[in-house]
């Protein structure tokens, strides 16, 4: 699933939302993909902004090396990694303001932007592990995201979405006390009635490129 996301919107924007401290100054980023860092939060401290690498290093990987960016929820706690991940309260609220699926049309691949009408910034459902580098002793930590069958408006491009949480969920995400059977009620198709999706430039894919052009909508002659 080729998925990325951005966090551009300005700082005080994102604390009306999550009033937390930030551990570390604030860039806003208009497309996020593997590797670069993203903002989020955690179950350990759910009162402070983290940055975090997306695509999970897992603890026992021998090197930095994954291209982990997702995990279906079906799997989060039938497969043995991310199990032992979510009984130990590996969850993050991952910070966005949109999202990005590709699909393509005859040879070429487009990219579409979703953004949510009723908030400005918004979290998906993460799970996050901590990497110690065997010889430097460095600490990576990184994040993937939890995904879901997509809505009416997510499937003409894509079969899955990110899980969106609302004010009320997040708090669920994060919550130490949770059961599994709770936290699997929480993996929801987000409503198509309100969300928004539109074409946006192939640019995005030049990861050295971080401007407000890649998130402007721009004229849609796809038979979508």
């Amino acid at each position: 699933m080729s998925l990325s996301f951005s966090l551009t919107e300005a700082l005080p924007v994102i604390q009306q939302y999550y009033p937390y401290e930030l551990e570390e100054a604030y860039t806003p980023t208009y497309n996020i993909s593997i590797y670069m860092p993203g903002l989020v939060i955690t179950a350990d401290q759910p009162q402070l902004i983290k940055k975090m690498h997306f695509s999970m290093v897992p603890f026992f990987f021998k090197d930095r090396k994954s291209t982990m960016c997702t995990v279906r929820h079906t799997q989060i706690f039938s497969k043995q990694l991310f199990r032992k991940l979510m009984v130990t309260h590996k969850r993050c609220l991952v910070l966005a303001d949109g999202f990005y699926l590709w699909k393509r049309f005859d040879a070429e691949k487009y990219p579409f932007r979703f953004t949510l009408k009723d908030r400005k910034i918004f979290s998906m459902a993460g799970i996050w592990s901590a990497w110690i580098d065997p010889i430097t002793k460095e600490r990576y930590e990184s994040f993937c995201l939890v995904t879901i069958p997509g809505n009416d408006l997510i499937t003409s491009i894509g079969k899955s979405m990110p899980v969106i949480l609302t004010p009320e969920t997040e708090k669920a995400w994060l919550s130490k006390t949770i059961e599994e059977e709770e936290i699997m009620e929480l993996c929801n198709i987000y409503p198509t009635e309100l969300m928004t999706r539109f074409q946006v430039t192939k640019d995005i894919a030049d990861r050295s490129l971080n401007d407000p052009s890649l998130i402007k909508p721009i004229n849609n002659y796809l038979p979508i």
